[in-house]
């Protein structure tokens, strides 16, 4: 299906229903195929004092402020990464404007690891809004890998394949992208997305021998690298990627050229050696 149209759809509902989101992850492999998940989740602090707010709204008898570091729950979560993920620690984090925390979990088989590409479930909805909202995703929608241990030792990344439904997503959401474009709505939209970052990387904890990714950086390759408040600063491409709805990863490239803090890996799959 159109991977491009699955990551921005995924950026649309982040927003949407997550307010100013940053999240950055970092898997570390070993030539053994095991390895650690670092992840850093910020939300503004406006965004974060609303949802309070809301909390407070649906049950007023509610005494526990909403939190973004909840280390029970960071524990429960680990199951979401694949088969034997194991919490190794936690820390609330915070940096000028933005709320929330560190987390690492460890794994003994990078073969069981998914990861999921659309930071949607890390937004803090939940029993805090009075409300349950479906963490589930399908078996396509996962990073998936493919380890082979060996001198070199060998790592494939398959990347998710859209299903139909995100079609109709964005088919359904065209009013609010539409309407989200013309200039009434420009303010609105640049404080919607400006500061939404999204970093997805892998560490290798060797030398890379070989890799055919697209960004490489000494042992790391990027997945998925971006920041919305460089595309605010082009109006242009806004405009671009709104109206040619980019279906391919050159199409994708025509319209946002060469701006700075956008990297996304959008072949099939990818292969290291290390």
């Amino acid at each position: 299906m159109k991977k491009v149209k699955f990551i921005l759809a995924g950026f649309l509902l982040t927003t949407l229903f997550g307010g100013c989101l940053q999240v950055d992850t970092k898997v570390n492999v070993n030539k053994d195929g095991s390895g650690t998940i670092e992840e850093t989740v910020l939300m503004k602090d406006a965004v974060i004092q609303m949802f309070k707010e809301f909390a407070v709204m649906f049950d007023s008898t509610k005494s526990e402020d909403f939190q973004m570091f909840k280390e029970d729950e960071l524990k429960t979560k680990a199951v979401n990464y694949g088969e034997g993920v194991e919490y190794v620690s936690g820390e609330k984090f915070s940096i000028e404007g933005y709320e929330g925390y560190k987390v690492v979990y460890s794994f003994k088989d990078i073969n069981k690891i998914k990861l999921s590409p659309s930071p949607d479930d890390k937004v803090p909805f939940g029993d805090d809004m009075g409300a349950e909202v479906s963490k589930e995703k399908a078996v396509d929608d996962y990073l998936k890998f493919n380890f082979t241990k060996g001198n070199p030792s060998t790592l494939v990344i398959n990347f998710p394949k859209p299903q139909a439904e995100v079609d109709s997503v964005l088919e359904d959401n065209e009013a609010v992208q539409d309407s989200a474009f013309n200039e009434d709505m420009n303010d609105k939209l640049t404080e919607m997305f400006d500061g939404l970052k999204m970093k997805l990387v892998i560490n290798l904890n060797d030398d890379i021998d070989e890799t055919d990714a697209s960004f490489v950086d000494g042992n790391q390759v990027t997945v998925m690298q971006v920041d919305f408040s460089e595309i605010l600063k082009h109006k242009d491409v806004m405009d671009k990627l709104q109206k040619s709805k980019p279906e391919t990863m050159e199409q994708f490239k025509e319209a946002v050229g060469d701006i700075e803090g956008i990297k996304v890996e959008f072949k099939d799959k990818i292969t290291i050696k290390f």
